[in-house]
């Protein structure tokens, strides 16, 4: 059985393809278009975890505003990642 050498630049290529692919890169790219303009530059998606989707919020403002989108934002999601079995969404506030 011959051995598959490969040399350095494909195996990069192929890592960075495979991690474009995974679920935590795909949310990060996502946010934006879930998010919209008007939460976009007051909070930013922070990673997935246990089903839980935690997202950093710029302030007490920002935090009440994605309280009151939270299920249209767990909705999103797992329109989008059905695999990922969000089922929760966590808000962490920044200053």
């Amino acid at each position: 059985m011959p051995i598959e050498v490969k040399n350095i630049s494909d195996l990069v290529s192929e890592y960075v393809s495979e991690v474009g692919k995974s679920s935590g890169t795909a949310m990060h790219r996502l946010w934006k278009e879930i998010a919209g303009k008007e939460l976009e530059g007051i909070a930013e998606f922070v990673k997935e975890e246990n089903g839980m989707i935690i997202i950093s919020a710029k302030g007490p403002a920002a935090a009440s505003l994605l309280m009151l989108r939270k299920r249209k934002i767990i909705s999103e999601f797992r329109r989008n990642f059905p695999d990922a079995g969000i089922i929760s969404m966590q808000i962490k506030r920044t200053y």
